[in-house]
This record gives structure tokens, C-alpha cells and sequence, in this order.
């Protein structure tokens, strides 16, 4: 996509971030990303088809960690993992998963990066969303500088691996994602 469609894009966006914003308030309530403007709210991009909504915290400079949610799973349970990460100065992405297979949806992280020019990541996923995220270090291992998995299978990686109970805590699997963007050998 070009340019100038993508800057239109997000732009058209900016004026519905105002009525997604309402609908996000409850979730985002108490624990809240640390949203500094609508636009940070709901934003899109052309990843794959059909083009995927994220949310986005921290500066957009930062070291970049996804969040990798599986298929309805609540961002209710990622916004203290993305507000702990962002406070540390993290670039945090929750992109919002389609409905299909973990191979699918590793593709799907792959080109969610991509159409934000953004080389390579730290990814966390829980469940489904930790399956996907290992698929998509099966795929291009160089575009993942680590995984922080809980619930994900015990198949083996490529990639720096920390392994954590889906029962972790926000500050856990936080730490562990931290750990694993200090250690990384990031292109950038």
C-alpha cells in the first residue's frame, strides 16, 4: 500500500478513534494502556486480508514487543502487560487476531509487522496467541528477536524462549519480555 493511502487511511481512522474510544473506555478503565491522544486508540493498517485493527501504547521509538491474543481473547488481559512495558519506554502492539489457524494467524503477525515497517519484535501470546506467535519465528526467525510463551506447546524454537504459566503474572511475563529485548541482537 502506498503511502499516502495509508496515511489516508489512518487519518479517516482518527475521526472514528472518538466513538472507539467510547467503546473501549470500559476495558481500557483502571489498569489503561497510557493513551495520549484518540489516535492511539484504535488505528489500522493493511496486513493481511482483511487489514487488522491493533491497539498501541509507549513510544512509537521504542523497542517493539506484541502482544499476541488468540481469536476473542479480551484485551482486558493484556492492558497491565502493554502499561508496564510502555512505561519502560517499549513500543507495545496488541493487534486484533482474526478467527483462523495458529499457521494462519503466524503469518498474520508477520505481515502485521511488516505494514509497519517494523523489522523485527518481541512477541508474548498466551494460548492460541503463543502458537501463533511461535509459528511466526517457525517462518522467519530473523523478524523475531524472542518469545515470552505460556500455554504454546512444547514444540522447540529457533528464537530466545522464555516458557511461563498462562497463570503468570502481568509483571512477569513483563520482566521476561524485557529480559529478552535486552538481550536481543536487534537490527536496528
Amino acid at each position: 500500500m502506498n503511502e499516502t493511502r495509508r496515511l489516508f487511511l489512518l487519518s479517516a481512522l482518527t475521526g472514528l478513534a472518538g466513538t472507539a474510544s467510547l467503546a473501549f473506555a470500559p476495558a481500557l478503565a483502571g489498569a489503561a494502556l497510557p493513551i495520549r491522544s484518540a489516535t492511539e486508540v484504535l488505528r489500522a493498517v493493511a496486513a493481511a486480508q482483511p487489514a487488522l485493527s491493533y491497539h498501541a501504547a509507549g513510544p512509537g521509538d521504542g523497542r517493539p514487543i506484541v502482544l499476541a491474543r488468540s481469536p476473542g481473547d479480551s484485551i482486558d488481559n493484556y492492558t497491565e502487560i502493554a502499561s508496564l512495558l510502555a512505561a519502560q519506554g517499549y513500543f507495545v502492539l496488541l493487534p486484533t487476531p482474526r478467527d483462523a489457524a495458529a499457521a494462519a494467524l503466524g503469518q498474520d503477525l508477520l505481515a502485521f509487522i511488516d505494514s509497519l515497517h517494523i523489522p523485527e519484535a518481541v512477541f508474548i501470546g498466551v494460548g492460541q496467541g503463543a502458537q501463533a506467535a511461535r509459528a511466526a519465528a517457525s517462518h522467519r526467525r530473523t523478524r523475531v528477536i524472542g518469545l515470552v510463551l505460556a500455554d504454546g506447546g512444547n514444540t522447540p524454537t529457533t528464537v530466545p524462549t522464555i516458557g511461563l504459566a498462562a497463570s503468570a503474572t502481568a509483571q512477569q511475563f513483563a520482566d521476561a519480555a524485557i529480559t529478552l529485548a535486552r538481550q536481543g541482537k536487534w537490527r536496528t
